[in-house]
């Protein structure tokens, strides 16, 4: 029986400029996306029927009927004529609908488990053009390598190495619909910055750089500003959110400082989701 096992890393967007309305209705962006070591694992394999086993901390919050990996494998039946039958076991850590990708890192690990065990023999770019049917930021967990990501997310281009970062991620356990925070910039966009640019800029420069989307996940969820505002009172440098939201982290200048910025957050939202992770260069799988 051929199985395929993975983890599933999630992203932070260091910023994130929206920078206008395409005619299919998506949002031009510029972003630069970088890896954790918070991941989700997934193991799929053939089987007699098709099955999709969650767990996990954050495994209630799944759609067990309606989610990627149904749309997904019901894509390949009708496209390749593969057998619905497989066995998926997914165990949850990273939170959902948090900013963080892990929905897109799910999916596209997914996708190259079919390629895999169906033997279909796709290269990456084509793997990438099927999931972009699926979500915008998905066709970027195919590079495993942190990239700058331009239009609505199908413009991918590798970025060079840098040292890992320390940081500690905050989640208060809400989740956001990303299509609601982007209809609240109602056409307030930033100016475009532009690849050439970006590709000379440091990790310190982008850390400087917001997140657009950041005041309307506020708005929306006022807990937001209240954990940004305490992470930089416990002494980060940078503090911000990560995609559409709701997850936060913040970059300080020691360890020491984040061992006390972690106690600080703990004893401040003791039911939240708070995490020290290692920010990477490149998904350490």
């Amino acid at each position: 029986m051929r199985t395929y096992k993975s983890f599933c890393p999630a992203k932070i967007n260091l910023f994130l400029k929206v920078v206008g309305k395409r005619v299919d209705g998506f949002h031009e962006l510029e972003s630069l996306f970088v890896f954790t070591d918070l991941v989700d694992e997934l193991e799929v394999s053939l089987s007699d029927n098709f099955a999709l086993e969650i767990s996990g901390d954050f495994a209630r919050f799944v759609d067990q009927e309606n989610n990627l990996f149904v749309k997904i494998i019901n894509f390949f039946v009708q496209e390749f004529a593969v057998t619905k039958n497989i066995k998926i076991r997914i165990v949850k850590n990273i939170p959902v609908g948090s900013g963080l990708g892990g929905g897109s890192s799910n999916a596209a690990y997914f996708i190259r488990a079919l390629n895999e065990i169906f033997a279909l023999n796709l290269d990456k770019k084509s793997l990438q053009k099927i999931s972009l049917k699926f979500g915008s930021d998905i066709p970027f967990f195919f590079e495993e390598q942190a990239s700058i990501v331009t239009g609505r997310g199908e413009i991918i281009e590798n970025f060079p190495e840098f040292k890992p970062i320390s940081a500690l991620l905050i989640h208060p356990k809400i989740s956001l619909g990303t299509k609601d925070i982007f209809q609240k910039l109602a056409g307030n966009f930033s100016q475009k910055i532009g690849s050439e640019k970006l590709k000379k800029m440091s990790i310190e420069d982008f850390l400087i750089l917001p997140n657009d989307l950041q005041q309307s996940a506020i708005s929306t969820v006022l807990i937001i500003g209240e954990i940004i505002d305490h992470l930089e009172k416990f002494g980060a440098d940078f503090a911000k959110m990560s995609g559409s939201g709701s997850a936060c982290f913040g970059v300080f200048s020691s360890e020491e400082k984040i061992l006390m910025a972690e106690k600080k957050m703990f004893e401040k939202f003791p039911d939240f989701f708070c995490k020290r992770i290692s920010i990477s260069w490149k998904a350490s799988l």
